[in-house]
C-alpha cells in the first residue's frame, strides 16, 4: 500500500474551507462564546458532481486492428484530448476520471485546453501510476509537476506515467493512492484506487482500474485463483471509498457480472441502473469489441459480424444521480477490412506507425460513461440583501429588505424583479424550483418565480388571487394560448411566509406543488406538451402572449432551481426540517511530505498518516450553518477529542461551555476556538446545529492531526 503527498500541477496552498451545517441541535444560552459569525459566509457547498469515467486506451499495444490490445489514436493524442474536451464542453462537465493515461502526453495538454476552452476557469489533476505485466515501479519522471506517483512509463512516441489520473473544475487540495496487491506478470497489471479531495467540495473523488485476470486460467492460475485475485481489488475499492462520507467513485471494472461488485452497489447507487427520461435506457454498453473476425494470414481482416457490445465501466456515488449516459458515438466503429482499407496490416511498412484509420471520432474502445449527481441549487439566491449567492440583476421597483423575515427581496408589483443571465433548469427534463414567498393583502396575482420562452413562460409558480391559491404550471406550448397544466394548491394566506415548492418529473409526468414541505397538489404534463424555455430564470414576474406580466406583490427570498426532482423528504427538510451536518473542515497547513487536506477523513488512525496537519496547536473549528426558516436564529455546537491518547480530558465537549459559537439569523459561518492540544497528537471532531428547539443529529466524525511543538 501507497499513499503520496499532493503537489500537483497546481500546487495546493493552505486548505481554508469550512462546513455546511443543514441542520441544528439545541445548547444551553449560557454555553454560547464570542466568536463572531460570517452571515455572508460561503464555506463548502454540495456541489453538483458532473463526472465523467473513461478509459481512453491512451496507451495501449497493437498496431493493428488484429493485434492484442490495438487502440484507436494510441499515438495521436491530441485525437484523446479532442474527444475528452469536446464531452465535458457538451456536458458541462466539472470532473473527469481517466483510465491508462499517460502524464505528460495527456494530462499536461489536456489541462492547457479545457482552461482554453473556458476561459478563467481553472482545471487540476492528479495521477495514480499504474504498472504493466512484467514491469516494476520506476521512479517519478524528473521534471514533470504532476502529483508525485511511480508506475510504469509511456511507451514508444509517449511521454510520462502511465495510470488512472481525476481532473477537477477545482483545487484539488489533497490525494490518496492505495496499491493493489495482485501479481505482475500475468495477462494484466497491477493498478489502484486514486481518491482527491476538492477545495470547498463535499465530494470526494475516487477512480480506479481493475484487472480481470480470467486470460491467466488456466495456464497460470486455476479459476478461484483468479476470482480470488478480483475479489481482492474490489475489497480495497470498498475500504478506501468507505472512508469518506460523501464519495464520487468511477473506473474501468472489467466485468459485466454485477453480482462481482458486491458490497459496491449495496453501499451506493450506480449511474446507470435506471432510464432518467424518455428514451433513455439502462445498463447501456461501456466497451466495443470487433466480432466473427476472420483474417488473412498478415492479420487484415476479411470479414466481421460487427461490433459486440458490454458494461465493464461503472459510476457510483453515495448521494445517487440525477442522469447519467454511455455515448457509444465516441468509441470506435470503423470498418477496418482490407477491402475497405487495404493498408490495415501486417505488410505495411512499420515507417508508418498508424496503418489503420479509426472512426474520426471513435476516440477509444471504451465509451465515456457520465453523470451528475444531487448538487445544491443552481441558481441558490439567498435574496436577503447580502451578495453572497447573487448574480442576477435586480430591476425597477426590487428594492432589500434587510429586517423582514431575515433579509428578504421586496416587489413592488409592478415592475420589481431579479433576472438571472440565462436558464436555471431544462424544462423538457425534471426539475424543481422552490422559494419563501409572502404575498402582500390585497395584491393580485402575482407570480413568484418563472423561466421565459419566447412567447410565454417555460413554468411559473405563483400566488393566483382570484381563489387565493398557490400554482405551479407548465405550458403545453410556447404559445399566445392559455393552456397550461397546474397544480392548484387552495388556502394561500396573503401575508403570511409561506415556503413553497414546484417539482416536474420528467420520467412519470407527475408536476407537484409542496406548500411548507407537503405536498398539496399534482397534475400531469405529457411528454407532448414537453418544450425548452430558454430564456432567463426571473423572480417577481411571467411572460404571456410576449409581455411581461403578473408583476410580484410582496416579498421573496431563498430562492433555489434544482436539475432534478426533489424527493418527499427533501422538500420536507428545505422547508422546515434541520438535518445532519455535512462538509466539516479545519484550517490546515501544507507540511512538506504530508498530505493536504480540509481535514475530514472517517478512518481512525492515531498516527494520522492520511489526516492533514493543523496551522496552530489552538485551531478555530468552522461551520457554515444554515436553518430552513431564513427569519430563525441557529449556531453551531462542537466536540473534540485526543485520538492518540483517548485519556486525555476533551479540549471541548458537546453541550458544556466553550463549545457553541454565536448565533447567526437564517445562514451564516461560525466558529469555534479551540483550547491548546497536545503536539503531534491526532484529534476528532463532530458538530451539530441548533435553533434552540429543534436538533440535527450529530455529524459523522472528522480527524487531523496537531503540529509539532
Amino acid at each position: 500500500m501507497r499513499r503520496i503527498a499532493a503537489r500537483g500541477l497546481h500546487i495546493m496552498a493552505t486548505v481554508l474551507a469550512a462546513v455546511v451545517l443543514l441542520g441544528g441541535q439545541a445548547v444551553p444560552a449560557a454555553a454560547v462564546t464570542t466568536v463572531p459569525g460570517d452571515a455572508a459566509g460561503t464555506a463548502t457547498t454540495r456541489e453538483s458532481v458532473r463526472a465523467m469515467t473513461w478509459n481512453i486506451c491512451g496507451e495501449a499495444g497493437g498496431r493493428i486492428a488484429t493485434d492484442d490490445g490495438y487502440c484507436p489514436y494510441r499515438n495521436v493524442p491530441g485525437k484523446k484530448i479532442e474527444g475528452i474536451a469536446r464531452l465535458v464542453q457538451e456536458r458541462d462537465l466539472n470532473v473527469v476520471m481517466l483510465q491508462e493515461v499517460c502524464s505528460a502526453s495527456h494530462l499536461v495538454p489536456l489541462e492547457a485546453k479545457l482552461e482554453a476552452d473556458d476561459p478563467g476557469s481553472d482545471w487540476t489533476f492528479a495521477l495514480a501510476g499504474g504498472t504493466r505485466p512484467g514491469d516494476t515501479y520506476q521512479p517519478e519522471q524528473p521534471g514533470v509537476e504532476l502529483i508525485d506517483t511511480q508506475g510504469s512509463k509511456c511507451r514508444g512516441s509517449l511521454s510520462g506515467t502511465l495510470g488512472v489520473a481525476i481532473g477537477v473544475k477545482g483545487r484539488i487540495t489533497w490525494k490518496t493512492e492505495t496499491d493493489f496487491t495482485t501479481p505482475l506478470g500475468l495477462s494484466m497489471g497491477r493498478g489502484g484506487v486514486l481518491c482527491v479531495e476538492v477545495a470547498g467540495w463535499e465530494n470526494h473523488l475516487c477512480t480506479t482500474h481493475v484487472s480481470n485476470f480470467g486470460a491467466d486460467v488456466p495456464e497460470r492460475l486455476t479459476q478461484a485463483q483468479a476470482d480470488q485475485y478480483y475479489a481482492d481489488q474490489i475489497a480495497t475499492v470498498t475500504d478506501v471509498v468507505g472512508t469518506f462520507p460523501s464519495v464520487v467513485l468511477g473506473g474501468d471494472f472489467n466485468t459485466r457480472l454485477q453480482d462481482r461488485l458486491q458490497p459496491l452497489y449495496s453501499l451506493m447507487p450506480e449511474c446507470d441502473q435506471r432510464a432518467y427520461g424518455t428514451g433513455d435506457t439502462s445498463d447501456e454498453p461501456t466497451k466495443l469489441t470487433l466480432g466473427g473476425v476472420t483474417q488473412d494470414a498478415n492479420g487484415g481482416i476479411l470479414s466481421y459480424s460487427g461490433y459486440t457490445t458490454v458494461k465493464i465501466d461503472y459510476l457510483f456515488a453515495t448521494g445517487g444521480f440525477t442522469g447519467c449516459d454511455s455515448r457509444t458515438d465516441f468509441a470506435d466503429q470503423a470498418d477496418y477490412r482490407v477491402s475497405v482499407q487495404p493498408t490495415c496490416t501486417k505488410t505495411t511498412p512499420v515507417s508508418v506507425p498508424d496503418p489503420c484509420r479509426p472512426d474520426p471520432t471513435g476516440y477509444s474502445d471504451h465509451t465515456p460513461l457520465y453523470g451528475h449527481t444531487q448538487g445544491g441549487g443552481k441558481p441558490a439566491w439567498r435574496l436577503d440583501g447580502s451578495p453572497d449567492g447573487f448574480d442576477g440583476t435586480l430591476t425597477g421597483g426590487a428594492t432589500w429588505a434587510p429586517g423582514e423575515h431575515g433579509g428578504a427581496l421586496a416587489l413592488d408589483g409592478s415592475t420589481g424583479a431579479a433576472t438571472a443571465a440565462g436558464p436555471a433548469v431544462d424544462t423538457t427534463r425534471s426539475f424543481t424550483v422552490s422559494a419563501w414567498a409572502k404575498a402582500n393583502p390585497g395584491a393580485g396575482t402575482s407570480v413568484v418565480l418563472s423561466q421565459d420562452g419566447t412567447t410565454i413562460s417555460g413554468m411559473m409558480l405563483f400566488y393566483n388571487q382570484g381563489d387565493s391559491s398557490w400554482r405551479f404550471a407548465l405550458p403545453k406550448a410556447d404559445s399566445a394560448t392559455w393552456n397550461v397544466d397546474q397544480a392548484i394548491a387552495p388556502g394561500a394566506t396573503a401575508g403570511r411566509w409561506t415556503h413553497l415548492t414546484g417539482v416536474y418529473d420528467a420520467t412519470s409526468g407527475a408536476v407537484s406543488l409542496y406548500v411548507d414541505g407537503v405536498k398539496k397538489a399534482t397534475a400531469v404534463h405529457a411528454d407532448a406538451d414537453r418544450w425548452a424555455a430558454t430564456g432567463p430564470f426571473v423572480v417577481g414576474r411571467d411572460k404571456v402572449k410576449g409581455a411581461h406580466n403578473a408583476w410580484f406583490n410582496g416579498s421573496v427570498q431563498r430562492v433555489a432551481a434544482f436539475g432534478y426532482p426533489l424527493r418527499d423528504d427533501q422538500i420536507a427538510s428545505y422547508a422546515g426540517r434541520l438535518t445532519a451536518p455535512t462538509g466539516r473542515s479545519t484550517q490546515l497547513r501544507e507540511v512538506p511530505g504530508e498530505p493536504l487536506s480540509q481535514g475530514c477523513h472517517q478512518n481512525v488512525d492515531p498516527f494520522g498518516a492520511d489526516y492533514g496537519t493543523s496551522s496552530t496547536l489552538t485551531p478555530t473549528l468552522t461551520a457554515t450553518v444554515t436553518h430552513p426558516d431564513p427569519s430563525k436564529e441557529v449556531w453551531a455546537e462542537f466536540s473534540i477529542w485526543d485520538n492518540t491518547d483517548p485519556t486525555q480530558p476533551q479540549p471541548i465537549t458537546m453541550g458544556a461551555a466553550g463549545s457553541a459559537s454565536t448565533k447567526v439569523r437564517g445562514q451564516g459561518t461560525v466558529s469555534v476556538p479551540v483550547p491548546r492540544l497536545l503536539p503531534g497528537h491526532t484529534y476528532g471532531w463532530r458538530v451539530r446545529t441548533t435553533d434552540g428547539t429543534t436538533t440535527s443529529p450529530i455529524s459523522t466524525n472528522c480527524h487531523f492531526r496537531a503540529p509539532a511543538a
